[in-house]
């Protein structure tokens, strides 16, 4: 349960309690249907997110930038950042649902309007209906070790949530084509939001990705099937952001995992393993090359791990396979990997451009920074 030292027990303001019948009456939730509140001021905002960030990642705040930055994804000082994320998503947040303690946490920003707007908890709400039904927001706090899968699935649950705060909106049920031009101002509002001095792109990027995309694949599921299809992807989401940026496509093999990467050398200790998944791919190229390029080479992703690791003597490497659709998509990945990682990965070794190599075994590609030595990857 997440604690705030200033949290005060009030009952749910009554616009909630409307909207979570309606919320009910939509989503098909049994009744009843009436996750408790929880009031805390805006003074304490900050460290409950704080809170939630120390345990829903999986480093602790601090060392997850350092890891992010090492591979070239922000810029910064970490220890600078981090306090500059934090007052960009309470910037964003009214409140917010907690499955932990299914409870609807709630700021207490006096009378203003948007507080008072039962369409602002309807998102909130259906966050809460997606765990009383499917257990979604749980799941998700169990796919720390995987962030593409938390990123796709992350994005099929703000597309439900965002669908039903548009269809119970004050002005009716919205028809298709309002509803997907709503979507492409999601997808454009990366250049628009107010985002404070000293936040790197990405967490703007990766913060707007899930509604957008989200929106996306949730209408092109509703067009189809209603409520019913997008119960379907609630229950099983994609795995992959490749499936949401490629409806019908499925990855051609099972996804790789940490037994698949080479253990660390001795000396060395691993930091970090994930899954970097299509869409932050695409966006990683994109910090060396233009965004259509880099999203046209990141298309032939088809699953990958990597390992981050560092020694006593704070030197950085990475060992990263990724596996390709086919040849001709993995000898354009492996080029502009040989031509822009040693920039990509510069934080690796600060001060000296660092060695990388790109080895391919047919569709796999083995991407290593030279400080660390490793064997082959298990086959």
């Amino acid at each position: 349960m997440l604690l705030a030292t200033a949290a005060v027990a009030n009952p749910c303001p009554p616009a909630l309690l409307a909207t979570a019948a309606r919320v009910a009456e939509l989503r098909g939730v049994p009744l009843p249907f009436q996750p408790p509140c929880r009031f805390i001021p805006v003074s304490s905002l900050r460290a409950e997110l704080d809170t939630k960030l120390r345990r829903d990642l999986p480093l602790p705040p601090e060392l997850y930038l350092e890891a992010l930055q090492r591979l070239g994804f922000i810029a910064g000082d970490p220890a600078f950042v981090y306090p500059r994320l934090l007052e960009f998503y309470s910037s964003q947040v009214l409140g917010f649902y907690e499955p932990s303690a299914d409870e609807m946490v709630l700021v207490n920003r006096g009378n203003s309007a948007a507080s008072k707007d039962a369409t602002v908890w309807a998102h909130e709400l259906t966050h809460a209906a997606q765990e009383r039904r499917f257990h979604l927001p749980t799941r998700l706090l169990a796919m720390q070790h995987n962030s593409d899968q938390q990123r796709a699935a992350s994005a099929v649950a703000e597309g439900d949530a965002t669908l039903v705060m548009l269809v119970l909106g004050p002005s009716g049920s919205p028809s298709i084509s309002s509803l997907w031009e709503t979507q492409r101002q999601l997808a454009a509002q990366t250049t628009s939001l107010p985002v404070p001095e000293g936040v790197p792109d990405f967490f703007v990027e990766d913060l707007v990705f899930p509604y957008a995309q989200g929106l996306a694949t949730v209408l092109a599921s509703y067009e189809k099937g209603g409520w019913t299809a997008i119960d379907d992807l609630l229950r099983a989401p994609p795995s992959t952001t490749s499936e949401l940026l490629h409806p019908g496509r499925r990855p051609s093999g099972p996804p790789l995992g940490d037994a698949n990467l080479p253990p660390p050398a001795s000396g060395w200790t691993t930091v970090l393993t994930d899954t970097m998944g299509e869409w932050a791919l695409a966006y990683w190229l994109g910090r060396r090359i233009p965004t259509r390029a880099a999203t046209h080479l990141a298309a032939t992703w088809d699953g990958d791990r990597f390992r981050l690791a560092r020694n006593a003597h704070g030197e950085w490497a990475l060992t990263h396979l990724i596996r390709c659709r086919d040849g001709a998509g993995c000898s354009a990945l492996a080029s502009a990997l040989r031509a822009h990682g040693p920039a990509l990965l510069a934080n690796l070794a600060p001060g000296r451009e660092p060695a990388v190599s790109v080895s391919r075994a047919g569709n796999l590609l083995t991407v290593r920074s030279s400080a660390m030595p490793v064997s082959l990857p298990p086959r």
